[in-house]
């Protein structure tokens, strides 16, 4: 096709795309952002590393066609905070989220992280709990919606495990009295309380 061609018809899509976005909610009305659906495979925010999906910026499929139109199989998306993404830690000692396995690991990045599932990171709600990112937001997000929930997460206390002296540490107290031995050790003390200890 002739540029003059090519530019006019990528002008024309992007016009399409643009019109085609809205932020509206159950009912229709206008709101302030999207709310993700919060289940399924893409439903919650994060980097969806598949064919035809390969974003700089976190993504979920979303509630009530807000945002951006799917296809007649998939429902609607837009982008999310990137703060509530899912990390998980690294040998490093690190948290690194898919996008920033694959960045800093290269070809090693999507094993490694898969491997890294026993280290996700997990904050504590109110309730005591120290959930992951996705668990947090099922928590919080009925009360404080999509913005509301990252950002209790942003705020949240990191969560902490009970060590073979009975006591309470975060990763980085477990990772200064074990070294090499600390992410063995955290997991092994994954579902110890102190009652166990007793």
């Amino acid at each position: 096709l002739p540029l003059c061609s090519v530019m006019r018809a990528t002008s024309i899509f992007a016009v399409v795309s643009v019109a085609e976005y809205v932020l509206q909610g159950e009912t229709g009305q206008a709101v302030s952002g999207c709310r993700c659906e919060g289940t399924g495979a893409n439903g919650h925010c994060s980097y969806h590393f598949h064919f035809g999906s390969n974003e700089k910026k976190p993504w979920c499929r979303t509630k009530f066609n807000c945002g951006f139109p799917g296809s007649m199989l998939k429902g609607s998306w837009d982008y999310c905070d990137a703060r509530g993404v899912e990390r998980r830690r690294a040998e490093d000692g690190k948290f690194y989220t898919a996008l920033e396995f694959r960045d800093h690991y290269g070809g090693k990045g999507k094993e490694l992280y898969q491997n890294a599932k026993p280290w996700v990171e997990r904050r504590v709600a109110a309730d005591g709990v120290a959930y992951i990112a996705r668990d947090f937001r099922a928590y919080y997000v009925d009360q404080y919606g999509e913005a509301g929930w990252v950002d209790a997460w942003d705020k949240a206390a990191e969560e902490t495990r009970v060590a073979e002296d009975k006591k309470l540490y975060s990763y980085a107290q477990f990772q200064e009295y074990y070294a090499e031995g600390a992410r063995a050790k955290w997991v092994e003390a994954e579902n110890r309380t102190v009652r166990d200890e007793l």
